[in-house]
């Protein structure tokens, strides 16, 4: 037998036969999913998938293993996104205590793939309790084949990591290095440090505060009893200011570092909210959502006075949050319906253009650089100065970012977040698998499920049929994908974009038209075959299959929906609900609804005479349900945290797209080279 021939055998005889083996510090049990540390004894379970890729790593060590041959080897048959194998790979580290940065065990070969370079020897489960000297010296009385087949892999292994990283292209200056700041299990967001002092503040799985010092010790716990959001330092002081969401009310609290309470604001009616701004000691610049809007306010500590902020800006322009920059001064970003973004002073004059939608900002007072998402919204973070400038700061394969904070010396402290959301057949067998922003499922009696994901900032819309998933739409830009809804023949779907209307049947989008409407659009629907219509709470306009604006009634609702089963329109006013054969008469009353279950109602569905629906009551998500009979109430199916959509089959089976494995961690960018 050749050496090559022998090399080959000896490697599948290997992966054959291993049911139990060594590397490092660790044994893994492949029949058991479980990880067992050598010297602690301690035993981990593991979730199949982790257990799945760990498998193929330590049946293939040292070999180069591609993204797409891990993809396809993990979700057979699915389309998922390059982050759930991302998000796999980090659970893998955080367990193995792996570094990619000076790894042990697991390499990044850039462009490549990843190799596993520890190396990986059989172990016997049947032996003595084990002991370094027994370890070291497995198997010493036969030749150990894995080791002749290992060591030339492993050249070849790192050859290649030199072969592919001498064709990276290196970032612009200045270059930054990722380090961890939190690590711990669970979820930790929306990170903000002091500018000055050793001070950094973040939430913690959503209801617990968290402040800690910049290398994440922690000094102090508050837990809530609501959800926490947004924790923001004074920059002349040291003072924290945060958001509560309790019920329909937003509530600002101030407190020390030590946890004392300093100030609580009066409440304000809202939807949600972002992260404050200090205008001065005394003042901040809040932005609330109020009726799908977000405002910006100034707000007076002293004097307890909330003053709507008379911004000045474009039409079909929105505004997206305050920042403090250059100087001091606070400045307001805007979007635009060209999907680019602005920075303007309060009365309107533009200080700096983005070619790409902004909703994440910061000033580095270091660079003089304001850091910002890039064009894919979340996956880098890009730096501009106020001559254009414009230079990549940092991408990230972990997740995605969400928050940014930017202290004096320059180092930025990103939340880094990552999730998965399954979309489910009627077996409940993923048929969509990845970390997209957004989804909308809406099955049909042919057993059918379309549905909407926003990937990478553009929104798609796809079709599950007969075991295979087909992309609808083929969009580069940023409309958002709110609404799906079944023609009742089936034959078709409609959704919109922003304030477009879309058409698809089954090969692909059939039209898109614009609705002329003024406002935000709160639903859209069939209103027949050949006839479709949209409303913004103020005006409903109607539309023929060829995109053109056939009729218009004015109307004041918080939403109608036709049934087209039973002919007729649902309209909800005031929280109560009318069944109406003409949009001109009085209607029937058929229940009154309470604040919580119409506060930032969404996703309506109407399924078998019984409506479905969805609210939130202190940022907790409630699915509904409400039989169309006079005197019947509604009642809860379900509630909990994240749930971004739902849907209800013909046999009101509930599916839920809710996020799945959620983890984030706080990580600390630090330059280490800047050219002058």
């Amino acid at each position: 037998m050749t050496a090559e021939k022998q090399q080959e055998h000896t490697s599948s005889q290997v992966k054959d036969e291993l049911l139990h083996v060594q590397f490092g510090d660790f044994i893994f049990d492949l029949g058991q999913d479980e990880l067992i540390h050598h010297h602690s004894r301690a035993i981990t379970k593991l979730e199949p998938q982790v257990s799945q890729l760990l498998h193929l790593f330590v049946t293939h060590p040292a070999e180069v293993l591609s993204k797409e041959y891990l993809q396809d080897t993990l979700w057979p048959n699915t389309i998922v996104e390059q982050n759930s194998l991302y998000q796999l790979l980090t659970k893998i580290r955080r367990l193995l205590n792996d570094s990619s940065r000076s790894p042990q065990y697991i390499k990044t070969l850039p462009k490549k793939g990843y190799c596993f370079i520890a190396p990986v020897t059989r172990y016997h489960p049947q032996a003595k309790p084990i002991n370094d000297s027994v370890i070291n010296n497995t198997n010493v009385s036969e030749p150990n084949y894995l080791w002749l087949w290992l060591v030339p892999a492993l050249i070849i292994c790192f050859s290649a990591y030199a072969f592919f990283s001498q064709y990276d292209v290196a970032p612009e200056t200045p270059q930054y290095q990722l380090q961890d700041v939190s690590y711990e299990l669970g979820l930790e967001s929306d990170v903000d440090v002091h500018i000055s002092e050793n001070l950094m503040a973040y939430v913690k799985d959503i209801y617990t505060l968290h402040i800690s010092n910049k290398q994440g010790q922690v000094l102090h716990q508050l837990n809530s009893p609501y959800r926490v959001a947004f924790p923001t330092w004074q920059s002349t002081g040291s003072l924290l200011a945060y958001w509560r969401y309790k019920e329909d009310q937003c509530e600002l609290f101030i407190m020390t570092p030590q946890g004392a309470q300093n100030h609580q604001a009066p409440s304000i009616a809202c939807e949600s909210a972002i992260r404050p701004v200090w205008k001065s000691s005394d003042e901040l610049v809040l932005s609330v959502l109020q009726k799908g809007q977000l405002t910006p306010y100034l707000y007076r500590i002293s004097q307890q006075d909330l003053v709507k902020l008379p911004l000045s800006m474009p039409r079909q322009s929105i505004y997206k949050g305050a920042v403090k920059v250059w100087n001091g001064d606070v400045f307001y970003l805007l979007n635009h319906a060209n999907h680019q973004s602005s920075l303007i002073k309060l009365n309107g004059e533009t200080v700096m253009n983005w070619d790409f939608p902004v909703w994440l900002a910061a000033y580095n007072p270091k660079t003089q650089a304001i850091i910002t998402n890039d064009s894919s919204q979340r996956h880098a973070l890009v730096a501009t100065h106020l001559d254009g400038r414009q230079y990549e700061v940092y991408q990230t394969a972990q997740g995605l970012f969400t928050n940014v904070s930017i202290d004096q010396q320059g180092d930025i402290y990103t939340a880094i977040e990552s999730w998965q959301v399954n979309i489910r057949d009627k077996d409940q067998l993923p048929i969509f698998s990845t970390s997209s922003i957004d989804y909308l499922p809406v099955s049909n009696r042919l057993g059918e499920t379309a549905f909407m994901s926003r990937r990478s900032g553009v929104c798609e819309v796809y079709l599950h049929a007969d075991n295979q998933v087909v992309r609808l739409s083929h969009h580069k830009g940023y409309e958002y994908v709110q609404f799906l809804e079944w023609r009742p023949d089936l034959s078709m779907l409609l959704s919109n974009r922003d304030l477009d209307l879309a058409l698809y049947d089954r090969q692909g989008q059939v039209l898109q038209f614009t609705t002329e409407l003024n406002e935000k659009i709160r639903n859209i629907g069939w209103y027949n075959n050949n006839t479709v219509y949209a409303f913004d709470g103020q005006q409903l306009h109607f539309y023929n299959l060829q995109g053109h604006l056939i009729n218009t009634i004015h109307l004041d609702a918080q939403f109608v929906y036709f049934d087209a089963q039973a002919k007729r329109w649902l309209r909800l006013k005031n929280r109560i609900l009318y069944s109406q054969d003409d949009l001109n008469s009085t209607g029937t009353e058929l229940a009154k609804l309470t604040t919580q279950q119409t506060n930032l109602l969404h996703n309506i569905r109407l399924k078998n005479n019984t409506l479905y629906w969805q609210s939130s009551w202190s940022k907790q998500d409630y699915i509904w349900r409400l039989p169309l009979e006079a005197g019947q109430d509604a009642n809860i199916v379900k509630q909990g945290n994240l749930i971004w959509h739902f849907d209800i089959s013909p046999y009101e089976e509930l599916t839920i797209a809710k996020m799945e494995a959620l983890e984030g961690d706080i990580k600390r960018l630090v330059a280490t080279s800047i050219k002058p």
